[in-house]
């Protein structure tokens, strides 16, 4: 036995030390606590004070001390209770050198969610596209396809399934998006799982045809939208070049007026509108759509276009977008994931986490049934996985190279390896591997995700310690 175990129940908060005394000891209780080794320390000031910050960067947890508090712990004079504090957040041993376990969800061995490239094609150019999709190539998935695909996905040990219908344009093919979901829907009555619709759309295409299937089988309708006007024309653009950001504003319109809401925003960050934080925020604030910042991806055409943002800015951006959102009282996803991560022990964002959710909870597959760990390695035919024509998605859950792809961590990344917030973050596959040629690099804006991290335990040592509310 490796240590005593915590149920999932538990969650691990941090505790200045100066209130650790306020904890009752466990009466299971009996033997002293050492020191842990492997454990990393942060000098951090903020407004002024200086405080210590003990951090595990094996599960990401981590304690504040004054530098007072800090010299206690050195010299082995913390009370009972502010040991048993440190313990049960993986922060110390028991004279026995064993440690707590934390019982909380596993990843996923079989995915619950599909990318259905429904249509690779697409009606956009835009500049950053990771999958280099356009009007001139691309095709539309088949019968059979949508047949194997769902049948195999209803077949797995999950009880909930998601399609999320992507491509290139989803809405392309709107007429495939029906006939897929009503084959789901047929398919189903065999199977009685509870089935979830959604697709992320550039909007430009929202038509009555696609509003009714919408409603009609709760569609949820994510869209793609870098900010206000200048910000969308730079790099959102038809063949022509145009931009397409009054044509975006329209769908929305047609949406909501049709009792459509708008399912989040994905807003690319990159050299057209890093510099635009404060604009961003209050643009999707004043039009009421909850929004996901991100830094451009590299892949597909961001490869030569080199619109990405630069060491540093996409940290600045955050930071800006953090203090505007909340004044602007927006749902910012981008705050919650990385607070989610840095503040607490469960990290739901499969992109965030190690082992990602590639060929785990997601996988995509292709109009033509290939099918690809995730949606970033769509248009990449070394990542192919399989096909759902030729083979079962759980035959191809079991592959060695995806039985690899799953198990990658944070330990096969050299600069990974030795990071402190190795337990917070994940390394994009598809960004590195479009950096550096390799899915076993470092995420391409690392250094921006390091300072975004000391940001946040800044901000809770200001809000949480030096504010005195808890």
């Amino acid at each position: 036995m490796k240590g005593r175990r915590l149920f999932r129940q538990y969650r691990l908060c941090k505790f200045h030390s100066n209130i650790l005394d306020t904890m009752i000891r466990s009466p299971w209780m009996s033997s002293p606590y050492q020191k842990l080794e492997g454990l990393r320390t942060l000098n951090r000031q903020v407004d002024g004070h200086d405080f210590v910050v003990l951090i595990n960067p094996e599960i990401g947890s981590w304690c504040v001390f004054t530098s007072e508090d800090y010299a206690r712990y050195l010299n082995d004079n913390l009370t009972e209770v502010e040991w048993e504090t440190l313990y049960v957040r993986g922060l110390a041993a028991d004279d026995e050198g064993c440690v707590v376990e934390t019982d909380f969800p596993s990843p996923a061995d079989v995915p619950s969610v599909v990318v259905v490239n429904i249509a690779t094609t697409c009606n956009l150019r835009c500049k950053y596209c990771f999958a280099d999709c356009s009007d001139e190539k691309g095709d539309l998935m088949r019968e059979d396809v949508m047949r194997s695909l769902i049948s195999q996905m209803l077949s797995l040990p999950v009880p909930l399934v998601t399609f999320e219908f992507q491509g290139g344009e989803a809405l392309c093919n709107v007429e495939g998006m029906r006939l897929f979901i009503e084959l789901a829907e047929k398919m189903n009555e065999s199977y009685h799982k509870v089935l979830r619709y959604r697709t992320v759309t550039n909007a430009t295409l929202i038509t009555d045809d696609f509003l009714e299937l919408a409603k009609k089988y709760d569609l949820k309708v994510g869209i793609s939208l870098d900010g206000p006007r200048d910000c969308t024309d730079r790099v959102r653009v038809d063949a022509q070049g145009k931009g397409v950001f009054d044509r975006v504003m329209d769908g929305v319109r047609r949406m909501r007026d049709s009792g459509i809401e708008v399912d989040g925003a994905v807003c690319t960050v990159g050299q057209h509108n890093v510099h635009c934080a404060k604009e961003i925020v209050d643009f999707f604030a004043e039009n009421k759509i909850e929004f996901k910042p991100r830094p451009v991806n590299i892949l597909g055409r961001e490869i030569t276009s080199n619109l990405t943002t630069k060491p540093g800015e996409w940290f600045e951006a955050y930071k800006e977008m953090y203090y505007r959102s909340k004044e602007k009282n927006i749902n910012n996803a981008s705050i919650h994931i990385y607070e989610e991560n840095t503040y607490g022990p469960i990290r739901d964002y499969v992109c965030l986490r190690y082992p990602c959710g590639a060929a785990r909870e997601i996988i995509s597959v292709n109009p033509n049934g290939d099918v690809y760990p995730c949606d970033g390695f769509k248009g990449e035919e070394q990542f192919k996985i399989g096909n759902v024509l030729e083979e079962s998605i759980a035959d191809i859950m079991k592959k060695e190279p995806v039985r690899k792809l799953q198990s990658r961590t944070a330990k096969d990344i050299e600069k990974c390896r030795s990071c402190t917030f190795r337990a917070m973050c994940c390394s994009c596959c598809y960004s590195a591997f479009g950096k550096f040629g390799t899915i076993y690099r470092e995420d391409p804006h690392c250094a921006d995700r390091r300072l975004i991290f000391l940001f946040l335990i800044d901000e809770w040592i200001r809000n949480n310690v030096l504010n005195g509310s808890e």
